[in-house]
Order: C-alpha cells, then sequence, then structure tokens
C-alpha cells in the first residue's frame, strides 16, 4: 500500500512537471537530497558528504545571496551541486558564479550574512549551518561544480565545459524497494550528473 501511494506521487509529480510554471526543481528535492551522497560518490569515485542545503553566496553588493542548491564535500575538495530539471533554465551567468568561487571567500562571506540577520530565528539557522561548515572553514579547499541537469543546449555553453555526463539512467547502487521506486521516477525525468570547468 506505501508503494502505491508512493508511486501515485511521483507519478502526480512527473506528469505535472509537463505543465508551465510548475516548479518541478522544490518539489523533487528532497528525494534528490536523500540521494545526493550516492550520486556523487558513484560520479567522482571517492567517498562524498552532504553538508546543508541552500547554501548562500554574497552578491558583490550588500549582504543578499545567491543560494546553492547543495553543498557538499569529499576528503579533499568542496563540491558545489546544482538541481536543474529542465535544460531551459540553464544558465551561463549562474554557472560562471560558482566556478569563480574561492572556498575561503564563500566562508567569510557567509559570516558577513549572519552578521547581517537582524531575526534572531534566523540567526538560531544561520548558527546550524555555521557550525556545519567549521570543521571545513580554515582551508582553501578546491571546488568542484556538479549539475544534476538535462544536457544543456550547447549555444548556452559558450565560457564553460562541460565534463563527463553521465545519466542518471546509467547510475546503479545498493537501494531498498521503496528507495528503487523514487529512483526510477528520478531516472525517469531525464537527468544527468556532470561537472562544469571553465
Amino acid at each position: 500500500m506505501a508503494n502505491s501511494f508512493m508511486t501515485n506521487i511521483l507519478n502526480l509529480l512527473s506528469s505535472n512537471k509537463d505543465f508551465p510554471n510548475y516548479q518541478a526543481e522544490r518539489r523533487i528535492d528532497i528525494f534528490i537530497n536523500y540521494f545526493i551522497s550516492r550520486i556523487l560518490t558513484k560520479y567522482l569515485g571517492v567517498e562524498t558528504e552532504f553538508i546543508c542545503p541552500e547554501f548562500p553566496l554574497k552578491k558583490a553588493e550588500g549582504n543578499q545571496s545567491t543560494k546553492l542548491d547543495y553543498l557538499c564535500k569529499t576528503e579533499k575538495e568542496i563540491i558545489f551541486v546544482e538541481l536543474k530539471t529542465d535544460a531551459i533554465s540553464f544558465k551561463e551567468s549562474q554557472a560562471m558564479i560558482y566556478l569563480n568561487c574561492k572556498w575561503l571567500q564563500c566562508v567569510e562571506d557567509l559570516k558577513q550574512i549572519i552578521e547581517s540577520q537582524k531575526l534572531n530565528s534566523y540567526k538560531i539557522k544561520y548558527k546550524k549551518l555555521q557550525d556545519k561548515i567549521n570543521p571545513i572553514s580554515l582551508d582553501e579547499f578546491p571546488i568542484r561544480v556538479i549539475y544534476l541537469s538535462p544536457f544543456p543546449n550547447e549555444n548556452k555553453t559558450k565560457k564553460i565545459k562541460i565534463e563527463t555526463p553521465i545519466s542518471f539512467q546509467s547510475l546503479k547502487f545498493d537501494m531498498t524497494i521503496e528507495e528503487k521506486i523514487v529512483w526510477e521516477h528520478l531516472s525517469n525525468l531525464g537527468l544527468n550528473v556532470f561537472e562544469i570547468k571553465k
């Protein structure tokens, strides 16, 4: 019965994705988040740890930020991960922001963002984020930028290179029956894993 319920929910998500203005990324985020460590570990060939969702990257002016979908790490690298459910939403300008980031600057920018918060409830949440970041806040780790996305149109990738795309369908790892139901639906969304470089 539970499997049938989950299947129906995922079928509805897939069906709704075909309508304009349906924000599929927000709906599948939790499922991607659940699998993110396994996806990246398989793709990169090294153990990868999920750190947090919606990591804030400070904009040049003020203390507003662009939100990175997922922040992850390996033993030697920081991994920026961006989720797109439609190829048309891939923006090279956003990709270049990620590619130009330096990790220690991101850490310093986060401190400024936290200091600018006026509401105590936000400060508590940012404190939790800072606690997660602290163990990796002292070294200038290299940053790799990974997309989980349909393959973007070539005219949107003039300044960047796409390295080794692998479809979700070709990624294999051990799963429970319930996990397989979700993974099958995610695989049918046409998502790929690929690294971008300048």
